[in-house]
C-alpha cells in the first residue's frame, strides 16, 4: 500500500471531493503563473484574474491576527479565498467549480493544496521534507 492509498484510505474527504479541490488549486496557481512558493494569496484576494470573484475585493470584510502559528495568516487568507469563489458564479462558468458547501477540514484541504502543492513538496530532496519546514498551519 502506498502512502497515497493510505491517505485515500484515512482521509474524511471523498476522493471526487479532493480531486476536485486538487484541480482548483492547481489552476489558479496556472492563472497565477506561480510555479514556485510563496504563492501570492494576497494579491489572489486583492486582484482576481477573469472577474472570478463576484464582489469587490475591496469590500471583502477579514482580519487576520498572528495566531499561534507563524503561517496562520496565509492559511486564513486562503481559506476566504475559497469561501469566495465558491460563492462565485463567475468561477463556476470559468470551470472553478469549488465544492460547496464545505466542510471545514475540506476549506483546510483547499489552503494546504494551494499553499504547499503535492508536487512541490514531491520535488524537495528527502532532507527538506521535514515538518518544520512544510507545516503551514
Amino acid at each position: 500500500m502506498t502512502s497515497n492509498d493510505r491517505l485515500e484510505n484515512e482521509s474524511a474527504i471523498p476522493p471526487q471531493t479532493r480531486l476536485l479541490i486538487h484541480r482548483l488549486a492547481a489552476v489558479l496557481l496556472d492563472r497565477y503563473q506561480v510555479h514556485v512558493p510563496p504563492v501570492p494569496i494576497e494579491r489572489m484576494l486583492a486582484d482576481p484574474l477573469l472577474e472570478l470573484l463576484e464582489t469587490n475585493p475591496r469590500q471583502i470584510s477579514w482580519s487576520v491576527g498572528h495566531g499561534i502559528y507563524r503561517y496562520s495568516p496565509r492559511m486564513a487568507q486562503t481559506r476566504l479565498l475559497y469561501r469566495t469563489l465558491s460563492d462565485s458564479s463567475a468561477a463556476r462558468q470559468a470551470g472553478l467549480d469549488a465544492p460547496w458547501p464545505a466542510s471545514r477540514r475540506e476549506v483546510k484541504y483547499f489552503a494546504r493544496c494551494l499553499l504547499m502543492p503535492e508536487d512541490w513538496i514531491r520535488a524537495l530532496s528527502e532532507a527538506d521534507r521535514s515538518r518544520s519546514i512544510l507545516r503551514l498551519e
